[in-house]
């Protein structure tokens, strides 16, 4: 069977058949795999059984290899992480074991919207992310497209984002969890973080996005705290608009690979009673060029 590709008919998003992602990829599906990406910002691969191997051997199809959050955080691996699990693989889980103790990160409520590991001086670029458990009810994962977000700002609003620039801050996790390395932040200022443009050029498509990041301690530059707040929310409630918006009902062996560069993510909570898990692997991204 050939590989083919649906579109969702939604802002992004397109769903990818006739291909098996455990056997080797050949040179010719890897570059029409890669060019659906850049064009779809989001892959749907159902049915996949894959392995750690599998997934660290996936994301060289969209860039070189790439860091966990805790290694570009310079916090190192996961202390509950099992022996098996590479370094660069992130377990994305509510299971704990029989002491109570958890198997991955990110639990079972809310990943509030973001961009993964913007609080770097270079974002991951491929984000590929394997079902292997899902709840029976939530957990679905939505996406936004930042090249729409961008063109179909107001006029007011883009004044304020071309040559701005923001802060990504490094104290809490997608689901708000705070980093206890950063202490507690009462002025958002001063947060800890990276210095991004609020608008930044894609690479490979050379067109322009917003490159927001999170909304928590977000901070744009040259503005106060109270002008920069009244901001930040008008450009989030125009950006998280359902029309640049697809959202995925996940199943068993579904892979799913982002372009971290133009899109950001959010996760619907799920029941804490029903077991959720996921493999992550990800692509190293470059410094961010202001668009």
């Amino acid at each position: 069977m050939a590989i083919k590709i649906e579109p969702t008919g939604k802002a992004l998003g397109g769903l990818i058949t006739g291909i098996d992602l455990s056997e080797n990829v050949s040179s010719e599906d890897q570059e029409v795999i890669f060019s659906w990406w850049i064009k779809h910002m989001v892959l749907v691969f159902r049915n996949q059984t894959l392995q750690f191997e599998d997934l660290l051997r996936l994301r060289h199809i969209f860039g070189p290899a790439g860091k966990t959050a805790n290694q570009l955080l310079g916090l190192g691996r996961k202390t509950y992480y099992q022996n098996e699990v590479p370094d660069d693989i992130t377990i994305i889980s509510n299971i704990t074991d029989a002491d109570g103790h958890p198997k991955g990160s990110l639990g079972s409520g809310e990943a509030f919207w973001h961009t993964d590991s913007s609080f770097t001086e270079e974002p991951i670029s491929a984000s590929l992310l394997h079902a292997v458990e899902v709840s029976d009810q939530g957990g679905q994962t939505s996406f936004l497209n930042m090249y729409m977000a961008y063109e179909t700002l107001p006029e007011e609003l883009r004044k304020v984002v071309d040559g701005a620039y923001s802060n990504h801050s490094k104290t809490h996790s997608s689901d708000g969890t705070p980093r206890q390395s950063y202490g507690e932040i009462t002025d958002v200022s001063k947060a800890p973080g990276i210095r991004h443009p609020l608008v930044r050029l894609h690479p490979v498509t050379r067109k322009k996005c917003l490159f927001l990041g999170r909304r928590l301690n977000s901070f744009i530059f040259d503005y106060t705290v109270k002008e920069s707040e009244e901001l930040l929310d008008k450009i989030w409630s125009h950006s998280c608009d359902p029309k640049f918006i697809w959202e995925h009902e996940w199943a068993v062996g579904d892979l799913l690979v982002w372009d971290n560069r133009c899109t950001m993510h959010h996760r619907k909570p799920f029941p804490a009673h029903e077991k959720r898990l996921m493999h992550k692997s990800m692509t190293a991204g470059e410094t961010v060029i202001p668009g």
